[in-house]
């Protein structure tokens, strides 16, 4: 019998289809800037720098703030810090991503965005949200 060549014929069929799905050529390349989301602590939405930010408010407030004022100020200073240490946190998290538009070979586009460019007219493999660069065997003779 001959079952084992069929069947490995039929294997690398198949894993060829399929492989050819996964491949296309990078149409577009866009620079983007985009906000990593902070974590907060302990899983509430207050960050870091939110936290940092109310207490170093809070202290500046009270330190201003005199007699009955004192505790408004307090207040205030705390807000205020908290909201521009959340802001310096946004800033601080800032990175720049590459929206690349890739027309596959079997005549799909896929939309991959990564922080690792690569250049328009490049061959890659797609392999769920990210693209790399198709590794081909160099031709001999």
């Amino acid at each position: 019998m001959h079952i084992k060549p069929i069947l490995f014929v039929a294997f690398a069929l198949a894993s060829g289809a399929a492989f050819a799905q996964h491949t296309g050529t990078v149409e577009s390349v866009q620079k983007v800037e985009r906000t990593e989301k902070a974590k907060g602590i302990a899983g509430t939405p207050v960050t870091p720098g939110m936290a940092i930010g109310g207490v170093v408010g809070g202290v500046l407030g009270n330190q201003i703030g005199s007699g009955s004022g004192r505790g408004a100020a307090t207040v205030l200073g705390a807000a205020g810090g908290a909201y521009a240490g959340h802001q310096v946190e946004r800033h601080n998290r800032r990175y720049v991503a590459y929206v690349m538009k890739v027309r596959m070979d079997d005549g799909g586009w896929r939309t991959v965005e990564q922080r690792t460019p690569i250049a328009r007219g490049s061959h890659v493999v797609v392999e769920g949200h990210t693209a790399r660069l198709e590794r081909r065997e160099p031709r001999h003779g």
